[in-house]
C-alpha cells in the first residue's frame, strides 16, 4: 500500500492546479498536521515535516521517519459586478502532494528530505468573462527539492544548511482586443497563450534551541529564488485582418507565434516559532512569518514577436507588492496514547498592492480556522484536518490602469475548503 500511494501522488504531482492564496505562497497546505496547527510548526522537534518546516529539529530525531500525503484545495472566487452580471472563476479541486523524511546519522549529524509546492496559484475564468483582457487562465506551479543536513552543537541547540531546488513551471491565457472592420466598426478576440518552465536555486538555514525540557525556540531562512520561465507564445482566432488603434489612426496588428519568456523571483522568507509543553496533555506553538514580498515588484515579459506589433521587445508588469507578516496559532491535546486533537489560526495578510491587484490573483487578506485529527499505533501515523480559509472582499485596479485594461468595476469575494490527510511511518 505505501509503494501504490508514493506513485500516486507522484502521478498528482503533474496535475494541473494550485490554488489563490496570499500572494501565491502555500505554506500552510503543507501536511495535514501542518494545517491543522496553522503551520504554528517552526519550533516543533517531533515532526516529520520539519524537513521543510526546520530541517534543524532533525537531530532530536531517534529513528529514520517518512511521510507521505495529499492536500486537496476547494476555492470559490465569485467576481460581483456593478455594471452587469456576476462572475464564477471555474472552480476546480486542486492536489498538493508532499513527501517529507528525516534520518539520524550519529548523535550530532542528520539528514532530511522535502518535497512540496510552496508556492503557486491556479485562476480560471470563463473564456468570454469581461476580465479577459486582463487574465482568463493563470496557473504557476513551484516544485521544491529541499535536502538539508542538521549538526547538533550542543545537547539543546543545532543548526542546518541545504539547498533548495526548484522547477517551476507556468501557463497564462488571455485575450487581446482588435479591429476587423473600421466601417461598421467590427471587433474581435485574439486569444494568446504563453507558456514556460525553468529549472532554479536557493538555500535555506535554519537553528533550533531547547533552553529547558519544556521550551523550544526555532528560527528558518530561506533565501530568494530567480524564476527565468522560458517557453513560447502562441495565437489562437487570429482574423485575417486585424487593426488597433494608435491615437486616432487604425494600425494593422500582427500576432506571430515564437518564443516568450517570463521573470518573476519568489520572495526570502524568516519563520521564527517557539513551543512549549509545559502543560498536561497540551503541545502549544506560535510561529511569525516575514515573507519578503518587496522583490516582486514587476512581471518582466520578453517576446520574439510582441503582440500587435510583431517585432522583438520587451514588456513589464508592475505589481509593487510589500512585505508582510503573517501570524500562526496552534494547539495540540493529546487524548490518550493513540489518538490527538489539533486546533490553530492564521492571520495571513495579503502582500498585493491595491492598484496592481488582478484577475489572475484576485485576493486580499486571509484568515485561516483549522481542525484536526491523528491516530498513531506503534510505528504508524494517519492525520487529518479541515481549514476554512476565509478572504476579505477586495476589490480590481483602478479602471484603466495596467493591471485593469478590461474596465472591470466590482467587488471579489471568496473562501476555501482545504482537505489533508497523511500517513507516516517510523522505522
Amino acid at each position: 500500500m505505501g509503494k501504490r500511494l508514493i506513485y500516486l501522488l507522484l502521478v498528482l504531482c503533474l496535475a494541473p492546479g494550485l490554488v489563490w492564496s496570499a500572494g501565491f505562497q502555500l505554506f500552510n497546505e503543507g501536511s495535514a498536521r501542518v494545517m491543522s496547527l496553522g503551520a504554528a510548526v517552526t519550533a516543533r522537534t517531533d515532526m516529520v515535516e520539519s524537513a521543510w518546516y526546520n530541517p534543524s529539529a532533525a537531530v532530536f530525531f531517534k529513528a529514520p521517519e517518512g511521510m507521505v500525503g495529499l492536500s486537496m484545495v476547494i476555492p470559490s472566487i465569485t467576481f460581483k459586478n456593478d455594471q452587469g452580471p456576476d462572475y464564477e472563476m471555474i472552480n476546480r479541486v486542486h492536489p498538493l502532494p508532499y513527501i517529507y523524511a528525516v534520518c539520524p546519522l550519529s548523535k550530532r549529524w542528520a539528514t532530511s528530505f522535502s518535497f512540496n509546492l510552496p508556492y503557486g496559484l491556479t485562476t480560471d475564468w470563463d473564456s468570454n468573462w469581461p476580465g479577459r483582457y486582463d487574465a482568463i487562465y493563470t496557473s504557476l506551479k513551484t516544485y521544491f527539492l529541499t535536502p538539508s543536513l542538521a549538526y547538533k552543537v550542543l545537547p539543546g541547540l543545532s543548526i542546518s544548511l541545504g539547498p533548495q531546488i526548484v522547477y517551476a513551471d507556468a501557463k497564462m491565457e488571455k485575450a487581446y482586443q482588435v479591429v476587423t472592420n473600421p466601417n461598421p466598426l467590427t471587433l474581435q478576440d485574439v486569444k494568446t497563450k504563453l507558456t514556460g518552465n525553468d529549472w532554479s536555486l536557493g538555500w535555506q538555514v535554519s537553528m533550533t534551541w531547547k533552553p529547558v525540557p519544556y521550551l523550544v525556540m526555532a528560527a528558518i531562512y530561506r533565501s530568494q529564488v530567480d524564476l527565468d520561465l522560458d517557453g513560447s507564445v502562441s495565437y489562437e482566432q487570429v482574423p485575417a485582418s486585424a487593426y488597433f488603434p494608435v491615437g486616432n489612426t487604425l494600425v494593422p496588428a500582427v500576432f506571430r507565434a515564437g518564443e516568450g519568456r517570463v521573470l518573476l523571483t519568489l520572495p526570502d522568507t524568516l519563520q521564527v516559532g517557539i513551543s512549549t509543553n509545559v502543560f498536561p496533555r497540551w503541545l502549544l506553538s506560535f510561529d511569525v512569518l516575514w515573507s519578503g514580498w518587496s522583490a516582486y515588484d514587476k512581471l518582466h515579459y520578453e517576446f520574439q514577436y510582441l503582440p500587435y506589433l510583431g517585432t522583438s521587445g520587451s514588456r513589464d508588469q508592475l505589481k509593487n507588492w510589500h512585505d508582510v507578516v503573517a501570524f500562526r496559532l496552534g494547539a495540540e491535546y493529546q487524548v490518550d496514547a493513540h489518538w490527538h486533537l489539533r486546533f490553530g489560526y492564521v492571520y495571513d495578510p495579503s502582500p498585493i498592492d491595491d492598484n496592481t491587484r488582478g484577475p489572475e490573483l484576485p485576493t486580499n487578506d486571509r484568515q485561516l480556522f483549522n481542525l484536526g485529527l491523528g491516530y498513531q499505533k506503534d510505528s504508524f501515523r494517519v492525520d487529518a484536518s479541515y481549514t476554512f480559509l476565509l478572504m476579505q472582499d477586495t476589490h480590481p485596479a483602478p479602471v484603466g490602469s495596467a493591471a485593469n485594461q478590461s474596465g472591470l468595476v466590482g467587488t471579489y469575494q471568496g473562501d476555501v475548503h482545504i482537505l489533508g490527510l497523511d500517513f507516516a511511518w517510523r522505522f
